[in-house]
């Protein structure tokens, strides 16, 4: 899930981990429909534990202000295009 109120653009992914707020950690993405693979650097900006009552277990990751991450977040919303205006509530609200 992309989390566009974070300040570089992020993503939640879901799954249990062992990482701390500001943890850097490597993603490979893959954008559906193109098979286009996106290396980039991201830091844990939200942490969601398995306990957490109506909610998934995982983190949400801010991708980095670098290149790798500014150009994630274009190509991102870019696919998203309109969806990001008729975004529904979302897990981190």
């Amino acid at each position: 899930m992309y989390i566009q109120q974070f300040k570089n653009g992020g993503l939640f992914v879901k799954g249990r981990f062992d990482y701390d707020l500001g943890a850097d950690v490597f993603l490979l993405i893959t954008l559906p429909e193109t098979n286009e693979s996106i290396a980039v650097n991201a830091s844990v900006n939200w942490i969601s534990p398995e306990t957490a009552v109506g909610y998934p277990a995982g983190i949400g990751v801010q991708f980095t202000g670098d290149k790798t991450g500014l150009e994630a977040r274009s190509k991102i919303e870019i696919m998203l295009g309109g969806l990001l205006q008729n975004q529904q509530v979302s897990y981190t609200f």
